[in-house]
């Protein structure tokens, strides 16, 4: 028996080229949830657009954004769309955001691991994948909050050969997600999302690729109704 998300894009496949649909279920298929992006309070636009679409690339579903003195912005030149395909959660009700999301995460089983250059912090490759985790990533000014740092279970740092004490936060974000993301993908882990996350991805972007879906579902409700 199909179910209303099946038969939604069911109807929605006709509006697409066939070629479009396929390629949208190839890259659902090769989404994670195992790993996601956390950045706190980033306040140059280009570095969090270089962010999402890194996270894009590698098929990561989820970034969650904790904004506090910066509000999350959108260079549209940097990112090239990749916000469009990507579940974005943003935290900016309280005074203090970091707490609430890094919680959220915990209850949901995710390990949080903190980039801070220490001496006595993992390596990169010596980070076990098994788990879910979520990687967190702090201001290009100050780092991570003290908040943020008493809420991490694990702290990692990647090796630096130069004078420069330490990396563009995209950069990092792109230097530790690609070795995890690699190292997973290699894995015999069950990285994958469910069929129902799946199917939600699906009608998503098939959404998002075809102009006025929403008034071409109304319609097509209203004709449901009708019958």
């Amino acid at each position: 028996m199909q179910t209303n998300t099946q038969k939604t894009i069911e109807y929605l496949k006709q509006f697409v080229s066939e070629e479009r649909y396929n390629r949208i279920q190839e890259i659902a298929r090769k989404r994670t949830r195992h790993f996601t992006i956390v950045v706190e309070n980033l306040f140059q636009s280009h570095n969090m657009s270089a962010i999402l679409r890194t996270a894009e690339c590698l098929g990561l579903q989820d970034v969650h954004i904790i904004e506090a003195d910066f509000e999350y912005e959108i260079s549209k030149q940097v990112s090239l769309g990749s916000q469009k395909w990507l579940s974005i959660y943003r935290y900016n009700n309280l005074i203090n955001n970091t707490i609430p999301c890094l919680q959220s995460l915990k209850e949901k089983k995710y390990k949080i691991v903190a980039t801070i250059p220490s001496e006595n912090n993992y390596f990169l490759d010596d980070i076990a994948i098994e788990p879910k985790t979520a990687f967190l990533f702090g201001t290009e000014l100050n780092g991570l909050t003290q908040e943020a740092i008493d809420l991490a279970d694990e702290f990692v740092k990647i090796p630096i050969y130069g004078f420069t004490e330490s990396y563009n936060v995209s950069v990092s974000v792109a230097l530790t997600m690609m070795n995890v993301n690699e190292r997973l993908r290699k894995s015999l882990i069950n990285w994958s999302i469910s069929q129902e996350e799946l199917l939600e991805l699906e009608l998503d972007w098939l959404k998002k690729s075809i102009k006025d879906s929403n008034r071409i579902l109304q319609r097509w409700h209203n004709n449901e109704k009708l019958q």
